[in-house]
């Protein structure tokens, strides 16, 4: 698409704008949000899923994930091919729904909140927020707690809400971008590991781990230089040592990276420790980690629209010269 007499990449503008309208707008309400959209579909099939014999809670758990995987894919093509037909329309469709994708501006907002509450001594409302943001139990959770809990749940987002979605869209496209927000929203719904949902949530649990195996070691990336003004080397060394500790394949690795880059320990209890050579984390820990986090969201997008505009110029000049 012609930009001020420039040939700009519909993906970079898609991208580009996506970002301008997360920066500017934030989240969308929630009647007007693709993913709560996606979130209602989810809750009505599995709904259903559960209602049907405990023997196939596993296959109707897959036929919930293909649903909605099909519906994200088809919803992605649709849009694309519109914007091939009517540009300036489908292009801020797209942005639109990329932008449901991913969230810089409320990443730390949660934390933020949690932050305001310890500077005020405000433990009980602290935990309150940590709920959530969290899947843990706050209730006996003390100060350096509460502020490890923030600051892994920020750099374990970072992962989910950024640099999947926005690795996703660039080499697959807007359809891609989507069916991973459909496996991770899947995943956050039923992924869990309990009676009512084990069975029904197995296929997208085991799928959400798949499709973060990549993006989750590419994030030691960008966090290792998002934390040039703290520690990198020793962010790289705890993530070398520590990144297997958690249960999860995935999450280690940008945590185990903030906690050596402030120099901070991160604990679960009765989990897993972070950084044990470390002192606990104390609520100024919290703002830090969300400046590590936001400036590799920043160095992320910066990257990716430079790597997806090479690809399209380069390409167009070998298509000419054929």
């Amino acid at each position: 698409m012609d930009v001020l007499g420039i040939q700009v990449p519909v993906p970079v503008l898609v991208l580009v704008l996506a970002v301008a309208i997360d920066l500017v707008a934030g989240e969308m309400p929630n009647a007007a949000h693709p993913v709560v959209w996606l979130g209602t579909l989810i809750h009505r099939i599995s709904g259903w899923c559960e209602r049907t014999d405990k023997r196939y809670h596993r296959i109707c758990g897959l036929v919930l994930l293909l649903i909605c995987v099909s519906c994200a894919c088809l919803t992605g093509v649709l849009l694309t091919l519109l914007a091939e037909q009517h540009s300036l329309i489908g292009i801020v469709l797209m942005a639109y729904f990329l932008k449901s994708t991913f969230s810089i501006r409320s990443l730390v907002s949660s934390s933020n909140r949690i932050y305001k509450d310890l500077s005020e001594n405000d433990i009980e409302s602290a935990r309150k927020d940590l709920i959530a943001l969290v899947s843990r139990d706050a209730g006996g959770l003390d100060e350096p707690k509460i502020a490890s809990a923030a600051i892994e749940s920020t750099a374990e987002n970072y992962v989910d809400s950024i640099l999947s979605p926005v690795l996703y869209f660039a080499v697959f496209g807007l359809p891609g971008a989507l069916v991973y927000k459909a496996v991770n929203t899947l995943d956050s719904m039923v992924g869990y590991r309990n009676e009512r949902f084990c069975a029904i949530g197995f296929a997208s649990a085991k799928l959400d781990d798949i499709a973060n195996w990549i993006p989750a070691r590419l994030s030691v990336i960008p966090l290792f230089f998002a934390s040039i003004r703290f520690s990198p080397v020793s962010a790289l060394k705890t993530c070398l040592r520590d990144h297997a500790l958690p249960a999860s394949p995935n999450s280690g690795f940008p945590m185990a990276m903030v906690a050596g880059a402030l120099g901070c320990r991160l604990e679960k209890p009765g989990s897993y420790v972070l950084g044990r050579e470390y002192p606990d984390p104390s609520p100024h820990h919290i703002p830090q980690a969300n400046r590590i986090v936001m400036l590799a969201s920043f160095l992320l997008i910066a990257v990716m629209v430079v790597v997806v505009a090479v690809y399209y110029w380069v390409c167009g000049a070998a298509i000419c010269l054929r």
